[in-house]
């Protein structure tokens, strides 16, 4: 192959037209000898274990309908989640529950309801759909809704039940700085749904939605968390800034000034701002939280700093 510059879901290099697969055990391009058999029908570049038809990522669904336009986009969304947990050495297959996927097209008709139920992520892969997931958006008065955010938070979700319900400490650490997951989930997202959004969420919660129950507060945090190191990452490949992270605290720092100007650019061109949040300190120190998860740490920290 040549030295040309290729992207993480490229299949061909453009200059000299070689074929490329994504390696995760190393985290990079290589070329494709052993590509998974999903690669024609769902684009997946990824290539595949010993003795195995299907990638790390693909292997991990358990059922898989719908427009293929639309099941390709959720399945991109996947890798690059999936990328992020290689990253910090989270194996979603040997975890307990293990990590799997669900992916419907829902229609009027035969709604998919997208959640995270035991391990088991359902998506709803008609939000694949510009038009269809705005209209989602604007009915639930959200400001921020795409395939790869819908992973990443449904995934937190998993995160929640396979490395902190499992251990003491993390849940008593949690309960103090999200609150009590033992209180009524279905009855929490009813009054949610039912109630208006006054706002006040905005002084200790990274969105509305995360109020509803400490559940989806950890969710939103994690997902948020995997968006500024995913950002972070892009921004330093792009030469934006200079140097990755050492820390949550790093992180943040880097994080903030890069919204800021991803936003302003965002104006520029009349575009939606693509980080529309202002994380309060009560939210940031979420995500520090979940970060130590994430890192493996149990060590308490003082929650009221």
């Amino acid at each position: 192959m040549c030295s040309q510059r290729v992207f993480f879901n490229d299949q061909t290099c453009l200059n000299c037209g070689g074929e490329l697969s994504y390696n995760v055990a190393v985290d990079a391009m290589t070329p494709a000898i052993q590509p998974c058999s999903n690669r024609a029908d769902l684009l997946c570049n990824w290539v595949v274990g010993a003795d195995a038809e299907q990638c790390a990522s693909c292997a991990l669904d358990d059922e898989r309908s719908g427009p293929t336009a639309q099941l390709t986009t959720f399945e991109s969304a996947k890798r690059r989640v999936l990328r992020q947990l290689a990253l910090v050495d989270l194996d979603p297959g040997t975890a307990d529950p293990p990590l799997r996927f669900a992916l419907h097209h829902g229609t009027d008709d035969d709604p998919v309801t997208i959640g995270h139920a035991d391990g088991l992520v359902t998506l709803d892969t008609s939000e694949a759909d510009p038009s269809q997931r705005e209209r989602v958006r604007t009915r639930l008065g959200e400001p921020y809704r795409t395939p790869l955010g819908h992973v990443r938070h449904e995934v937190g979700h998993w995160h929640w039940q396979a490395h902190v319900a499992p251990d003491a400490l993390r849940l008593e650490q949690f309960r103090e700085l999200f609150g009590d997951e033992r209180a009524d989930y279905s009855a929490a997202l009813a009054a949610h749904y039912q109630g208006n959004d006054s706002g006040a969420w905005r002084t200790t919660h990274l969105s509305h939605y995360a109020t509803a129950h400490p559940w989806e507060d950890y969710a939103e945090s994690f997902a948020h968390l995997l968006h500024m190191m995913d950002m972070v990452e892009t921004a330093v490949a792009e030469g934006f800034i200079n140097g990755g992270f050492t820390g949550v605290s790093d992180l943040f720092a880097r994080w903030a000034p890069l919204t800021v100007s991803l936003n302003e650019m965002a104006h520029s061109m009349g575009t939606p701002e693509p980080y529309p949040f202002a994380p309060p300190p009560l939210a940031l120190r979420k995500m520090v939280f979940v970060y130590d998860v994430i890192n493996g740490s149990r060590h308490a920290r003082d929650l009221s700093e």
